[in-house]
């Protein structure tokens, strides 16, 4: 049976269903073990339900339902206020939750789907809620509007999501969100979108609708739902939010994406004028659906392994299944049709049901089990003749039928609108679970991130148990980089082995810390980012080998550089690899390593916002600014590197431990045979000279207690020892062309930034002899913004000093330094650089193994918030109520100030925006929905205020103005409206 590319294939599930089903893999666990999740309806949610009864109709116990959490939600993830999540139906809002977790199970992050051609198919018919938010007596807003109408299920998942195909919320009663499926799956096919969420929702909270239910005899009196056997005597109403994502077969990876099933095809049909009436199925049109769906989809009817029926329970309902069942199939006793029903788990979800049985069946293909339809004991007898057969235990796949598992699933509204769709396993290398191949040693980022710091610590402790339960740590790392929306608070783990791993995320679920974590920091925004590039000091023995054969950018680099310096003299050929021997090699060596390192952020989606360059370093920071092209720093580097190694034998470098002023003494001390080479910090002074001098001086500071040491092969640079050489240096680098950066250079001869077309021949010659004012730079940048400042070395020679500067200004600031910040090769520090880029907001595009597919995670977490019963007053309201007239105008202005600020998360608003109007501070319609609400719970005397009278007067002080006569009234806070009953939960 061949499979056609465009087919669509469910890539992800979501689902809360009731007896605390959260996730396919929890659905899947309660399905195969054969467990009910039927129960009385907790005594919460049973006290409102009665009181809403007519006494005659209020029985003293609990009905038997299928129930799931409805109260609590993550408004602030979404970007909506509390005031609009307290109105908003609870279908909004946990469908809302429930598709991002499909996306994420899916391996689709937000980020990838926004803005695109996704569309979004919500099947529901859940009334409740908007039956209580408007019932006679309430007083309901706009925001409650919104909250309330059944088409807001799909637009609001459209807008929250920013996707842009159809949003539908269709309602065909119990076969809504199947009939959804069956519009998803051709817009997906013909190309209509790109992607497709299918939803079904259904929610018990206005009791009424139950009690006419039972009046019709369908629902059963012993509370279980038991499809197709002799007992059956009706259904339980049951809850469910669940949500599939269909991408086409052609747009996913084998070996990479997950595919539970296929949708090899479906059929809708209606029963038209039938026999029973209205409510009455009709097995005719039933049989005539299924023939119409095999028929388009091509898929042979003895192929069908299993069929998920509609299965309800009652008689007329499975009577009439059964014998179409029957009619189409045409199978023998020998070979008898495997049916079953998951309402005999969770009770009948209603308009739910049909994506509820989709995901069921979506199971079965992926894992190749029938679990067993619970309560069924014998058929019907009137059922007993028909080549029929429901599981009452756990079913292997059943050997005879073709490899290919096909599985059917029925949905049948009580109106008459009928569906059904067709699966089909995945082929082979969309579902089987092989773990990515690596090297034992080779060390993975497993990027960790989160809305609030609880999110984080949980998301941790989950990951972890992951490990735990043996999910492949370069597979979980991948998902999490992936697939994945990364979020303000950040960590990260890098680990070669899983114990190592696991033992980072306990430390980061629990507060504490592990050499194998970075962060947690809390990064709202990418933090500005410096790159440093130190001088003389900053290489190591066998540097950039392992990145040179990890990064294809870095080798290609490497001999662009090589390249481009071969054409000056001096130049001393070196690899990656080899040990550089002599000044100018180790120059000319570093001076490779920093533009190729360089070059490799660049390629991983790391760009600076500013550069800073040391010594030698600084040639490396221009040429990164754009200001000298690699011919001309290639030529520099040359040149100074000759001239340098001219007089290495004469003296060298000392880093000490000395402050500025304690340096200069010693300076003067030695009759000017020294100078400062450089100023790195507080306490980092390097001094240069004559080595004679030098040693000595070594010595003493030793003896005292103040470090100090010898800078490895380096020359006396920034030293009298240089000024013989200054012309003829500046004459062999005569004729650069430097020219204007878009990145600012902060030089460290003025400690500005300059204009890259002032750094000619002058300026290098002058950069040659000056001492380095690295301290001074790294105050001035700074003290502009925080700061993120990452080394370009392979051996990190300034974090510390940079480190003291920050802390001896009282800055804000972090240091990224590679050559430090993990033990292991160069591989692991530059990727423990990255992983720390990521935790303060950076988005470093690491390389991740090929993803061999989503590894199977438990579903994200949630900061919930319990929807209040009705939001708390104002603390304002009795200094409003109490404060002389001529003060009541500076408290609200500055109410209503702090209002209006906290519906812009980006922006804080200043004195002279408060005669600026609303929609130019970026102020939305709904927003002014909100902003009403929250005025109201200023003083009970604007309980009364409208939209109109905000949008009359829409700046700060234009409201603030049109409120002052409500509170003239001079009512007490004790005075308010009393608060509005909110819907039955």
């Amino acid at each position: 049976m061949k499979t056609p590319k465009r087919t669509a294939a469910i890539t992800g599930i979501g689902c809360r269903l009731p007896g605390g089903v959260r996730g396919p893999q929890a659905f899947w666990d309660l399905l195969v073990q054969g467990r009910g999740a039927v129960a009385p309806v907790p005594a919460s949610r049973w006290k409102t339900m009665r009181d809403l009864l007519a006494p005659e109709d209020a029985p003293v116990e609990p009905w038997q339902a299928g129930t799931i959490d409805i109260d609590d939600f993550d408004h602030g993830f979404f970007g909506i206020s509390a005031e609009e999540a307290a109105v908003l139906d609870a279908q909004q809002r946990l469908l809302l939750e429930t598709v991002v977790e499909a996306l994420y199970d899916a391996g689709l992050p937000l980020a990838a789907i926004a803005g695109g051609r996704t569309g979004v198919y919500v099947g529901s018919a859940s009334v409740d809620h908007a039956m209580l938010a408007f019932a006679p007596g309430r007083r309901p807003g706009m925001l409650t509007a919104g909250g309330a109408g059944a088409s807001m299920l799909a637009a609001r998942t459209a807008h929250a999501l920013d996707v842009h195909g159809p949003a539908l919320t269709i309602d065909t009663a119990c076969s809504s969100s199947l009939v959804a499926a069956h519009y998803a799956r051709r817009d997906l096919e013909s190309g209509e979108i790109d992607t497709a969420i299918v939803a079904g929702t259904n929610l018990l909270q206005n009791p009424l609708i139950t009690r006419a239910f039972n009046d019709g005899g369908v629902l059963s009196p012993t509370g279980r739902c038991r499809p197709f056997d002799a007992q059956a005597d009706g259904y339980v109403r049951s809850e469910a939010i669940a949500a599939v994502i269909l991408q086409r077969l052609d747009d996913t990876g084998p070996d990479r994406d997950r595919a539970y099933a296929l949708l090899r095809g479906s059929a809708v049909n209606s029963d038209g004028t039938s026999m029973g009436g209205l409510f009455a199925p009709s097995r005719t049109a039933q049989a005539a659906l299924l023939e119409q769906a095999y028929t388009a989809a091509r898929v042979p009817m003895q192929r069908v392994g299993f069929v998920e029926a509609h299965g309800t329970g009652t008689k007329s309902g499975d009577r009439e299944e059964a014998l179409a069942l029957a009619a189409a199939f045409a199978r023998t006793d020998a070979d008898p049709l495997l049916i079953g029903s998951v309402k005999s788990n969770l009770g009948h979800t209603e308009g739910a049901a049909g994506i509820v049985g989709l995901i069921k069946a979506a199971l079965i293909a992926y894992h190749g089990q029938i679990p067993a339809t619970l309560h069924h004991t014998q058929m019907r007898p009137t059922l007993t003749a028909l080549p029929l057969r429901v599981p009452t235990a756990t079913t292997a796949w059943p050997r005879r039928r073709h490899r290919t598992r096909v599985v059917g699933v029925s949905s049948f509204g009580y109106g008459g609108t009928n569906a059904h769709v067709i699966l089909t396993s995945a082929p082979r290398s969309h579902r089987r679970t092989v773990p990515i191949p690596r090297k034992p040693e080779e060390p993975v980022i497993l990027p960790v991130s989160a809305h609030t710091p609880q999110v984080l610590s949980d998301t941790a402790a989950d990951l972890a148990a992951a490990l735990d339960d043996g999910v492949d740590l370069p597979s979980v790392a991948a998902l999490a980089t992936t697939g994945r929306d990364h979020h303000a608070h950040r960590a990260a783990v890098i680990a070669t082995i899983p114990e190592d791993a696991r033992a980072a995320l306990d430390a980061l679920a629990h507060g504490q810390t592990h050499p194998a974590l970075i962060g947690s920091h809390h990064a709202e925004h990418r933090a500005r980012t410096v790159f440093v590039f130190p001088g003389q000091g900053a290489h190591e023995p066998a540097m950039g080998a392992v990145l040179a054969a990890r990064f294809p950018v870095f080798s290609a680099t490497v001999e662009q550089v090589q390249a481009a310096m071969a054409r000056y003299d001096g130049h001393v050929p070196w690899r990656p690899g080899t040990v550089p021997t002599g000044v100018a090699a180790v120059q000319q060596a570093i001076f490779t390593i920093q533009i190729a390192l360089a070059g490799l952020w660049r390629s991983l989606g790391v760009d600076s916002d500013a550069v800073v360059g040391h010594s030698l370093g600084e040639i490396a920071a221009a040429h990164t600014t754009g200001a000298l092209s690699l011919d001309d720093a290639a030529r520099l580097v040359c040149a100074r590197s000759q001239h340098l190694a001219a007089v290495a034998d004469q003296g060298h470098l000392l880093a000490t431990g000395l402050t500025r002023e304690a340096a200069e003494e010693m300076v003067t001390a030695h009759d000017g045979r020294m100078s400062v080479a450089a100023d790195n910090g507080p306490a980092h002074t390097v001094l240069t000279g004559p080595a004679t001098d030098l040693d000595a001086l070594h010595t003493h500071l030793n003896a005292d207690g103040v470090f100090a040491r010898r800078v490895p092969d380096s020359p006396p640079a920034h030293s009298p020892l240089l000024d013989t050489r200054l012309e003829s240096f500046a004459a062999q680098i005569t004729g650069i062309r430097p020219k204007a950066c878009p990145v600012d250079l902060v030089s460290t001869v003025t400690t500005e930034p300059i204009p890259g077309g002032r750094l000619d021949a002058a300026y290098w010659t002058r950069q040659l002899r000056d001492p380095v004012e690295l301290h001074a730079a790294i105050r001035r940048i700074a003290e502009q913004a925080t700061t993120v400042f990452v080394e370009i070395t392979a051996r990190s020679t300034l974090a510390a000093a940079i480190e003291d500067t920050l802390a001896h200004h009282r800055l804000p600031g972090t240091i990224v330094a590679p050559g430090v910040s993990a033990a292991g090769d160069e591989h692991a520090r530059f990727l423990a650089a990255a992983a720390e880029l990521f935790t303060h907001g950076h988005a470093p595009a690491w390389p991740v193994s090929a993803r061999r597919r989503p590894a199977e995670l438990p579903p994200p977490r949630w900061h919930h918030h319990s929807t209040p019963a009705a939001p708390p007053r104002s603390p304002l309201a009795e200094a409003l109520s109490t404060a002389p007239p001529d003060q009541r105008r500076a408290i609200l202005v500055d109410a209503v100030h702090a209002s209006v600020t906290s519906l812009l998360p980006d922006r804080m608003l200043t004195i002279a925006d408060r005669d600026t109007e609303l929609d130019l501070l970026g102020i939305a319609s709904r927003d002014v929905m909100v902003l009403r609400e929250r005025i109201r719970r200023l003083h009970p005397t604007l309980t009364g205020i409208d939209a109109p009278t905000l949008l009359h007067a829409p700046t700060v002080n234009g409201i603030t103005d049109a409120l002052l006569p409500h509170l003239s009234k001079q009512r007490s806070p004790e005075a308010a409206h009393p608060p509005t009953k909110p819907p039955s939960p």
